[in-house]
């Protein structure tokens, strides 16, 4: 607002000061503001104004510079943290008590016609109360600096990063097994509760421990069938969105939970109870009966719940701004991969630069930058992706800003690609979204609670191998000429060279002539019963002793021949990276991509691999050795 004043040439700093600061605490009473002191002096440094709204306490800082043009950015954060750190001390004797404690910045920019008031709120010193008892902790937040003067905005949330959970379990997909779990577990207790099935009077929903014994009974057949449905690829979307497969593997993953049930019935059938059941084992076909009813309840409910998120729009609305190649390709990775959660809105292209193509299918352009926020404001955008052909100087931060203080989250395309994927885009990634990002964290006791799972699985795993490894150990006796173990060098942490061990699978002059060479597909090198040994990854039991030995980790990048890594160093970028941490027996990339045979293969797996170092946690872990089960169990990526 704009208030009559003295020309700015009869003012000096002392006097333009403390007319500015009398300006702000008017200004600031209108606001609703109750001024408590002015020029309060502590032991931490001045406050200009000490005021209040409420229980929240605010210290201020009046910038009224008569020399200066743009007298907001004469405070910096340094100076915000020292109000803050003031504020805090006070804290204790303030009346009535702080419920919250903020740090707020006025400024007051002096014209021939009078004064402009600018107040905004500094996020750098929010401070918060712990709890009750008046205990205070302090919030450390980023200093974001200074906005345009004339407008009044809270402080902008940082963006969000890909979390972990996204590439563990998708919402979606997680929303997806949660109501497919209480659907299995539904029809099971009530079929068997209620006629005509039930053959013993119970009360079902009255509190009971036969009840708890049913619901857990129910819950783990829930379980056996999840796993059915797992192993059919009915939670891959790609997969599962498929109608006409649909029934055809649901029909197959019944057959398999089944199977799985009979067995374990008649293995243990003290684990199954049934509350409305006498005699599980007689009545067998009545849990078959249900079974059946259940996988098509989930038929059904499969439909109602795609039509529903389609119909709804039941996600986040993402709008994509570049007229890049990859900005059109992310838009429609967004768009195939509706389990994430995320809605492609469109594209809004760049200024100056040349139209996409887009093909029938594809997400629509939808204008210039010069609407973006209209469109966001009009159309519910939740985020942006900035995937701009060219961004030195081109990134229209004032655009972006204004989404931003619209509570519209903005991103770069890497983020959003490192989401959907569960790898890092290497071919377009800058090096400053390593560095300055988040991850790649090394917390010592994750690392010692890796070491120890690392011990306890390889000193589990060689036991329990023991009668599978000497039957593969007689057979490559007995089948090919040679030693029973291969070794190997391969390129370790830190670079350094180790041998590795696996039970060799192909002739021993299978590299005599032609040097080393990608393992090929149906490779003519490869054994008889090295095809076997390949197959179910039997060969790569003795890699246990490299674990024990600390030379590779369970989980890690697979370590690589040196000839590959010098060649791979000098065509993909970023190859070395994945040389910071323990190669592993298997890993993110042997999970998410076949077996890599080229140059291209392996940068594919780089990128994977930077993904894993980038969020390497036990529970990420725990989630690979899970994958790499259903891997072997379907033969997938051997060769």
């Amino acid at each position: 607002m704009t208030r009559r004043h003295p020309p700015r040439a009869e003012r000096s700093p002392r006097t333009s000061g403390a007319a500015g600061e009398a300006l702000a605490a008017a200004e600031l009473a209108a606001r609703g503001y109750r001024i408590v002191a002015r020029n309060l002096r502590t032991a931490l440094g001045e406050i200009d104004l000490l005021a209040r709204r409420g229980r929240v306490w605010y210290a201020i800082e009046v910038k009224a510079r008569a020399d200066h043009p743009a007298p907001e950015r004469c405070a910096d954060a340094a100076r915000c943290q020292r109000l803050a750190a003031a504020l805090f001390a006070l804290a204790p004797t303030l009346r009535p008590r702080p419920r919250a404690l903020a740090v707020e910045l006025v400024a007051i920019r002096w014209l021939p016609a009078g004064a402009e008031f600018c107040h905004v709120r500094v996020p750098a010193g929010l401070l918060c109360a712990a709890d009750a008892t008046g205990r205070w902790r302090r919030r450390e937040a980023t200093w974001y600096g200074w906005p345009t003067l004339g407008t009044e905005v809270s402080p902008p949330t940082p963006a969000t990063m890909p979390t972990l959970a996204d590439q563990i379990i998708p919402r979606r997909k997680l929303l997806l097994m949660l109501c497919e779990a209480a659907i299995f577990t539904l029809v099971l207790l009530v079929g068997t509760s209620a006629p005509p099935l039930s053959t013993h009077s119970f009360l079902l929903f009255e509190p009971s421990r036969e009840l708890l014994r049913g619901l857990a009974t129910c819950l783990t057949i829930a379980v056996i069938c999840q796993t059915a449905l797992s192993y059919c690829d009915l939670y891959d979307w790609k997969t599962a969105q498929n109608r006409a497969e649909l029934g055809n593997r649901l029909l197959h993953a019944c057959g398999y939970a089944l199977v799985a049930m009979a067995l374990l019935v008649l293995v243990l059938p003290s684990l199954f109870f049934f509350p409305g059941l006498r005699n599980v084992r007689v009545e067998t076909w009545k849990l078959c009966v249900l079974i059946a009813l259940a996988f098509a309840c989930v038929y059904v409910f499969r439909h109602a719940f795609h039509w529903f998120f389609y119909k709804w729009r039941f996600g986040e609305r993402v709008v994509v701004l570049g007229s890049s190649n990859e900005a059109l390709q992310l838009a429609r990775m967004i768009h195939d991969s509706p389990m994430a959660g995320f809605e492609v809105f469109g594209l809004v292209s760049e200024p100056e630069q040349p139209a996409l193509s887009t093909q029938p299918g594809d997400p629509p352009l939808l204008g210039t930058l010069d609407n973006l926020r209209d469109l966001c404001r009009r159309e519910g955008i939740n985020r942006v992706v900035v995937a701009l052909r060219e961004r030195r100087g081109k990134v229209p931060v004032d655009r972006l800003l204004e989404c931003r203080m619209d509570g519209v989250q903005i991103e770069e395309r890497e983020t959003m690609y490192e989401r959907l994927t569960g790898k890092l885009a290497v071919e377009s990634m800058r090096p400053s979204y390593l560095i300055y990002g988040r991850g790649f964290a090394r917390d010592p006791i994750a690392m010692v609670l890796k070491r120890i799972l690392d011990i306890l699985v390889s000193l589990v795993g060689l036991v329990l191998s023991l009668p599978i490894c000497a039957l593969a150990a007689l057979a490559i006796k007995l089948t090919s000429p040679g030693p029973i173990f291969f070794r190997q060098e391969r390129v370790g942490q830190d670079g350094e060279t180790f041998r590795l061990i696996k039970f060799r699978t192909m002739r021993t002059d299978a590299e005599r002539e032609s040097g080393p060479v990608w393992a090929q597909k149906n490779d003519a090198r490869v054994t008889t019963v090295g095809r076997f040994l390949r197959l179910s990854r039997i060969d790569e039991i003795p890699q246990f002793v490299n674990i024990l030995g600390g030379q590779m980790s369970f989980v890690g990048p697979r370590p690589e021949r040196p000839h590959f890594v010098e060649q791979l160093t000098q065509q993909v970028p970023f190859y070395p990276l994945r040389h910071t941490v323990k190669p592993g027996l298997t890993g993110w990339a042997q999970v998410r991509h076949p077996y890599g045979a080229s140059i291209e293969d392996a940068a594919e797996k780089l990128r994977y691999d930077l993904y894993y170092i980038k969020n390497a946690s036990p529970l990420f872990d725990l989630s690979i050795i899970l994958r790499t089960i259903a891997v072997i169990l379907h033969g997938k990526g051997a060769r």
